[in-house]
């Protein structure tokens, strides 16, 4: 009977603890889960918000730089020799890290008519900075590469995908900015590779939650950076997998945006977690395998199933001590005395006992009923303590679950911590939503305050107020809107002058992380590019684009009337030709410093072309106009450069109303300016060319003489032909200029006493196009300047410059190259003395019809020498 009360009471009591147990374990189980769904959503959010920060900063920095670096090239490509566009790169490349390297890539033959190919390159190679123009060969095609053929497809910056470079065993994206010229036309393009190592180092370091895997892919499903880098290399597509699931989960990947799927390999589900990276249409994805995500359910498991027996097993024994104690050994003593009198006295006092011991079966029944009640008060003390016990389990998976809770949060934070350090060289803030600074780890060495300083404090008590009203706004941007947020400021400290950058990233539901990056370096080296590019590197003066921006803010109202000045420097490519850039640089300088010093209130003056320069005065008339250029002729007339007068031809326009444009007026004075220089030009160049003879005859006063012998031997030579007389002084004209190109070599050249070597004859042999050049800028000297370019050409087609032949040489052309042998035969040099006549004679019989004309050497050696 005892027995089965004591079954009775455990069938009673173990159902409603297993019930309430199961409750608690679904209940935990949802959250948990929930818990571990959040967890790790969040997670991926900040990986990738992170890692997008770190590459969209650089892209966006060599996309500015890019810009810049192609209005350097609009502007310049005609005005700078290649070496200066190394100047241009090498700092761009050395004071940004993840720059690896920075191109010019010009069109054929755009930079330079006879040079097919122009690429200077500046590269990182480790700690040093190296230029080359090794790419500047047919060897190296860049017209086919995918930086120049995107460029060229489009008028704005593009990016190729992310690449390995097998030379340098990187991983680099490029960014391709087109250049143009002044009409519009493309002209070639910039490229800025930036390196994405560190991308490649994130995905192969990071194991996504709980023994994942990461990897990035572009828009086509190519894989960009994944933990197995021969993938990448080879160029691999997630569209190569043959499992059917993976694919399906990868289309819905290619379609949107952000979101999670999930997949099934060796019948094990795959979850995966994917994300937007940039503009480009890269994605980065987590797969994360579902057992790896439901290994804390399992513990959880593990710890219900070993807090569930111990409950039956605690409660099986508080049972039996129980009815043990309450009703076990109460009714096994009052059972044994009533056996013990039955046996003594049962057949002696049977019916006295009976009667004697009524009152006793009365206490005894007491007894009983007591007992019962007592059994009813130890039932419900029982029950309570059944209830306590499963209020304490519960209590106790509660507790469970708050530690499993931190536990993982702790696990997060410190693996987040450990990739951000790692992925970021900046100094990154924590920040909690009311602005108040929690953490601060990665550079810490440039702060401005000491870390203890503003830790726990709020940032309107530690920045100027100005920064810290616009880094609470922003704060509030970011839980508002969920969107990253960004801002620069200046910030100065003592006489120094330093900008940064700060992004803001949402970080679970109370906190911000703060990524600060100093771009004073950047800042500055833009700040200089944008200056190059508004001046001219000549003359220091505003150049074209400047003056084309600057122009259209002048042309309003309160500046009318205004006067648009263009001006063109008379001679400068003579000078080039005869004297070299040089001096045709110092004469651009002196003519701006001329400008510089007569300067007016509001005056705009600008370098706009080779030989050109506009001016803008503000507020004046017609005849002030006219004063201020004749005050410029006037200090011009007086400077000269070599002997050879600063001659400027001008013209200029009044703008009355809005209704002339500033570029309409720039057309009309620069024709009225082309008009006056043709009154001018003869009479200039004339005396232009003087001038040069003379200066080249004092350089070498033997060339004057030789000059002045092979225009008499022409003279005669064509008199005795039977030419006109117009045709006898152009040819004794040609005779006397046909070594002007000689101005343009050097003087130590030009009297060098022994044989020349093969590279000074090369240079000497440059002369006649020079003299070509220097004569052909007067129209009226056209063909003469024909005659000097030839004179050395060969009747076999072995002379130079051009190879031409036979009667494709010009007549006069042949007709000095034979006087001219002949002096230089029977005339002194520096390396030997006058051979005789006849050995002359001879040697030009000898040079017929392979030098010379063959008739012409016949008639000079029978009519021109013997008269001689």
């Amino acid at each position: 009977m005892l027995s089965h009360i004591r079954m009775k009471m455990l069938l009673m009591v173990i159902p409603v603890l297993c019930a309430v147990i199961m409750l608690s374990y679904s209940a935990s189980v949802r959250t948990a889960k929930r818990i571990i769904d959040h967890e790790t959503s969040d997670r991926i959010s900040a990986e990738k918000e992170i890692q997008k920060n770190i590459i969209e900063k650089n892209m966006n920095d060599a996309a500015e730089i890019s810009r810049v670096l192609a209005v350097f090239a609009e502007h310049g490509y005609k005005d700078h020799p290649p070496d200066y566009y190394i100047h241009i790169l090498e700092p761009v490349v050395r004071n940004n890290p993840f720059i690896l390297g920075a191109g010019f890539w010009f069109e054929p033959y755009v930079y330079n008519q006879s040079q097919k190919y122009m690429g200077p390159y500046v590269y990182r190679d480790g700690d040093r900075i190296i230029p080359t123009f090794d790419y500047s060969s047919s060897d190296y095609d860049y017209f086919s590469q995918d930086y120049y053929t995107l460029a060229k497809k489009t008028d704005k910056t593009v990016w190729t995908d992310m690449y390995y470079d097998q030379t340098s065993n990187l991983y680099m994206i490029t960014c391709s900015q087109p250049v143009t010229d002044e009409n519009g036309t493309y002209i070639g393009c910039v490229t800025v590779d930036v390196g994405l190592s560190s991308m490649q180092k994130f995905v192969s370091d990071y194991i996504a939650s709980f023994g994942g895997t990461t990897y990035i892919i572009n828009r086509e499903g190519t894989y960009l950076a994944a933990e197995n880098e021969a993938v990448v290399k080879a160029k691999g597509s997630v569209y190569d997998s043959e499992n059917q699931s993976f694919l399906a989960a990868v289309t819905e990947i290619i379609s949107n945006e952000n979101g999670s799927t999930s997949y099934y390999h060796n019948k094990q589900k795959i979850s995966l977690y994917y994300k937007n990276l940039n503009d480009l249409g890269w994605k980065i994805v987590f797969e994360i395998p579902e057992n790896s995500i439901n290994r804390p359910l399992r513990q959880l498991s593990d710890t219900f199933i070993w807090i569930f027996g111990l409950s039956l097993l605690f409660m099986s024994l508080t049972v039996f001590i129980l009815t043990d104690r309450i009703i076990d050994r109460p009714v096994s003593a009052i059972l044994s005395e009533i056996k013990s009198i039955g046996e003594r006295r049962f057949d002696q006092e049977v019916s006295s006992e009976l009667v004697t011991r009524s009152d006793e079966f009365g206490l005894i029944g007491k007894s009983l009923e007591e007992m019962k009640q007592q059994i009813k008060q130890n039932s419900e003390k029982l029950e309570q303590s059944l209830s306590e016990n499963v209020d304490s389990q519960k209590q106790l998976i509660r507790q469970n679950q708050v530690l499993t809770e931190r536990e993982t949060q702790m696990y997060h934070s410190l693996k987040y911590a450990n990739s951000l350090m790692e992925a970021i060289p900046d100094t990154v803030f924590v920040i909690s939503k009311e602005g108040v600074f929690l953490d601060c780890i990665g550079d810490t060495d440039h702060l401005f305050f000491k870390k203890d300083e503003f830790i726990g404090k709020n940032i309107k008590d530690v920045m100027p107020r100005r920064i810290a009203a616009k880094g609470r706004e922003l704060i509030s941007q970011v839980f508002l809107t969920g969107e990253n947020q960004k801002i620069e400021y200046e910030w100065k400290s003592g006489k120094a002058t330093e900008y940064h950058e700060l992004r803001i990233v949402k970080w679970f539901d109370d906190k911000v992380i703060a990524i600060a990056r100093n771009i004073t370096e950047t800042h500055n080296y833009i700040r200089e590019i944008e200056e190059i590019s508004y001046h001219d590197q000549v003359t220091g003066l505003h150049n074209r684009r400047y003056f084309d921006k600057k122009a259209k803010e002048l042309n309003q109202e309160g500046n009318y009337p205004m006067s648009v000045i263009f001006s063109d420097l008379n001679g400068l490519k003579m000078v080039n030709d005869s004297f070299g850039h040089e001096y045709g640089d110092f004469m651009l300088k002196r003519f701006a410093e001329i400008l510089a010093d007569s300067e007016k209130e509001g005056e705009l003056i600008s370098r706009v072309g080779g030989d050109e320069f506009a001016i803008i005065l503000k507020k004046t008339e017609k005849a002030e106009t006219e004063q201020y250029i004749r005050e410029l002729k006037e200090k011009c007339a007086g400077e000269t450069i070599n002997g050879i007068e600063l001659s400027v031809s001008f013209g200029y326009c009044i703008i009355t109303d809005s209704g002339l444009s500033v570029q309409n007026a720039v057309k009309l004075a620069e024709d009225e300016m082309y008009q006056n220089k043709l009154y001018e030009a003869y009479s200039r160049r004339s005396k232009t060319l003087e001038i040069i003879l003379n200066t080249l005859h004092e350089k070498n006063p033997r060339e004057e003489q030789h000059s002045q012998r092979v225009a008499d031997l022409c003279e005669t030579m064509a008199r005795q032909m039977g030419m006109s007389d117009s045709d006898i002084k152009k040819i004794k004209a040609a005779g006397l200029l046909h070594d002007i190109g000689k101005i343009g070599i050097q003087e130590a050249l030009l009297n060098k006493p022994g044989i020349l070597t093969e590279d000074e004859y090369q240079e000497i042999r440059k002369h006649s196009e020079i003299g070509y050049r220097i004569l052909n800028t007067s129209p009226n000297m056209s063909e003469i300047a024909e005659i000097v370019l030839c004179h050395h050409e060969r009747w076999d087609g072995k002379g130079y410059p051009k190879g031409r032949s036979k009667t494709d040489i010009p007549l006069f052309a042949r007709i000095i190259s034979i006087a001219d042998a002949y002096d230089a035969m029977t005339s002194d040099r520096s390396y030997r003395r006058a051979m005789p006549v006849s050995y002359a004679r001879n040697e030009l019989i000898r040079g017929a019809g392979k030098q010379f004309d063959p008739e012409l050497v016949d008639f000079f050696v029978n009519h021109v020498i013997r008269l001689n």
